[in-house]
């Protein structure tokens, strides 16, 4: 293909990307999220156009993520969630979250000299969650992550953890903390085609556990965070998975920091993760950071991360990429992502808008 060919290409994605985030969002310029009594209708679409290769193969259009959900507040210490979200390359609607949230506690807002832990919420979560382990966690919807792909270390140690369960929050002036039981090790609908398969082949680490029969039946953790400043956030998680005989055979550790001041937004993560399994005991790890910046409606991030699988071979990656705010709930986004070693640079074009 002549360097033409590719130019013209580009601008026709980028064309028809952003010709479908205004057509969505309407003429207006502002998403709106819908409701009636106390039943709220949202949800988040991303279409992307892809150049690279990729392990779903080299289609120049996919959508990323399709999610609709419901939202209740019961009373105003009970509420209720539901997703529903679509995987395009199998071509299926699964259940992404449906939860309830029961709050045992919840700040007045008026000070209590009698509370030294300041305690702000507290309360318990019955159903099938995202898994609060680490960091990443909360960046498992495309609306929320500045880059199109997830770190190296996140998609090969429990990708998007999302399963039945419960779970206690608690949360103070200074600290968090989540304590979960859940079925196992699940992946979020929502990220189970288009986020963890989009790696190059290489990259992704063998499926030790499907390779042995070997299937956890249930798996228990927390995350701890502290927050030194209203800026300076410190974490540590950990994960422990069970199989049927209740025989342990996955942990994993977890250390997590962020930083946001003003226009900058820096996070890292680190991540071990150890298996006992038939064939032996086998450990992986893996670590990333990304630095974000904002300048009015644009901003830049950059992204390094290294996973080294089993095997003992540490393999590399760094991802640059850029984003326009076209308004509060809609991004138009590039990414440009680069493995080490490997011919498989991808190029990411994405519109992504809230409703």
């Amino acid at each position: 293909m002549s360097s033409r060919e590719t130019r013209n290409r580009w601008m026709t994605m980028t064309v028809v990307l952003t010709g479908l985030l205004v057509l969505v969002t309407g003429a207006s310029g502002t998403a709106q999220t819908l409701s009636n009594g106390n039943v709220t209708v949202n949800g988040h679409l991303d279409v992307r156009a892809v150049e690279g290769n990729v392990a779903v193969g080299n289609n120049d259009f996919q959508i990323g993520q399709f999610v609709l959900g419901l939202s209740s507040d019961i009373n105003h210490m009970v509420s209720a969630e539901m997703e529903v979200a679509y995987a395009s390359e199998a071509r299926e609607v699964a259940v992404d979250e449906a939860f309830i949230d029961w709050r045992i506690f919840k700040w007045d807002g008026r000070p209590n000299p009698n509370d030294p832990l300041q305690f702000r919420e507290t309360g318990f979560v019955v159903g099938q969650f995202d898994v609060p382990f680490g960091l990443d966690w909360r960046s498992y919807r495309s609306i929320d992550r500045p880059l199109v792909s997830m770190p190296l270390v996140i998609t090969n140690t429990h990708q998007g953890w999302n399963d039945l369960g419960a779970q206690f929050y608690a949360q103070t002036t200074w600290s968090t903390l989540a304590v979960f039981a859940v079925n196992g090790f699940g992946t979020s609908p929502a990220l189970r085609i288009n986020e963890v398969n989009q790696l190059p082949e290489p990259l992704i680490a063998t499926d030790l556990e499907a390779d042995q029969n070997v299937f956890p039946t249930e798996a228990y953790g927390a995350r701890f965070g502290l927050f030194m400043n209203e800026f300076v956030e410190f974490g540590t998680s950990f994960a422990a998975g069970y199989l049927e005989d209740n025989t342990q055979y996955n942990r994993m550790f977890g250390f997590d920091a962020s930083l946001e001041f003003e226009r900058v937004e820096l996070k890292g993560e680190f991540i071990s993760r150890r298996r006992d399994l038939n064939s032996g005991r086998y450990l992986d790890l893996g670590y990333y950071v990304q630095t974000l910046y904002r300048q009015g409606s644009l901003f830049g991030v950059v992204r390094g991360d290294a996973y080294r699988p089993d095997d003992g071979l540490t393999h590399f990656s760094g991802s640059g990429g850029a984003g326009y705010q076209v308004f509060d709930n809609a991004q138009l986004r590039a990414e440009y992502r680069m493995a080490e070693g490997s011919s498989n640079d991808t190029v990411y074009l994405q519109s992504v808008i809230a409703f």
